[in-house]
């Protein structure tokens, strides 16, 4: 028997169930924010290794591209692994940063505390 497929219902979705799976500002109306961590992984980029948080927000299961100034700030809060990381609360606020390929102001997300 072929299992039967979760039709989605168009009526009742929101924008953000169709918008991938990272996270942006863009998705985010009202800040500060609160996201949920339930998970961490690491990432292979040309530069190096990265870490995505997994985060819950507005009922959906999120990746959170952890950049540099975001790791620095969970090392000072004395989060001591990634893994420490997973059931904290991260407030997260709107900030302008430079795009360096496109040289504009763009809007990103920090992680302004941690519960």
């Amino acid at each position: 028997m072929a299992k039967e497929e979760k039709q989605t219902d168009l009526d009742t979705s929101s924008w953000n169930d169709f918008a991938g799976d990272y996270l942006k500002a863009d998705f985010i109306k009202i800040f500060p924010a609160i996201l949920v961590c339930v998970g961490v992984e690491p990432i292979q980029r040309e530069n190096g290794a990265g870490l995505i948080a997994l985060v819950e927000y507005e009922k959906r299961e999120w990746k959170f591209d952890l950049n540099k100034t975001n790791r620095s700030f969970l090392m000072s809060q004395g989060i001591s692994s990634p893994n420490a990381l997973i059931g904290k609360k991260l407030l997260v606020e709107k900030i302008k940063v430079r795009n360096p390929s496109t040289n504009s102001q763009v809007d990103s997300l920090i992680i302004s505390q941690v519960e």
